[in-house]
């Protein structure tokens, strides 16, 4: 796995035009729409920039944020808190990683050519 992140990490990059960096950030929610204004709250939640619905149920939906150029993923989020007849929109789960570094768990990981040494 160690060999594939190094062939993935060679390949060119485009910064982040709102960090200036490679860092990926991506949020999981849980929204609550007021009863009788489902259709429209869930309108509202597509036409955010970044999101994506995930799961659909009695009124609360379930969707990933993640930055997008010129926009930071918690700003769509509060955007997401503001947007009228949103009961409540709650951080379920939050991602933040900078891409240009290998996770600790391949770090450590030997290469093919030293596996076969």
């Amino acid at each position: 796995m160690y060999w594939l992140w190094r062939l993935c990490r060679a390949l060119p990059k485009s910064k982040s035009k709102h960090t200036g960096n490679n860092d990926m950030n991506i949020y999981s929610l849980v929204i609550r729409a007021v009863p009788g204004h489902y259709d429209e709250v869930r309108a509202a939640i597509l036409a955010q920039p970044g999101v994506e619905i995930h799961i659909e149920h009695e009124g609360k939906i379930i969707a990933t944020v993640e930055d997008v150029p010129g926009l930071r993923g918690s700003d769509v989020l509060k955007n997401i808190q503001e947007i009228s007849h949103v009961a409540s929109a709650t951080l379920a789960y939050e991602y933040s990683d900078d891409e240009t570094q290998p996770p600790k768990e391949l770090a450590t990981q030997k290469t093919a050519k030293e596996h076969l040494s």
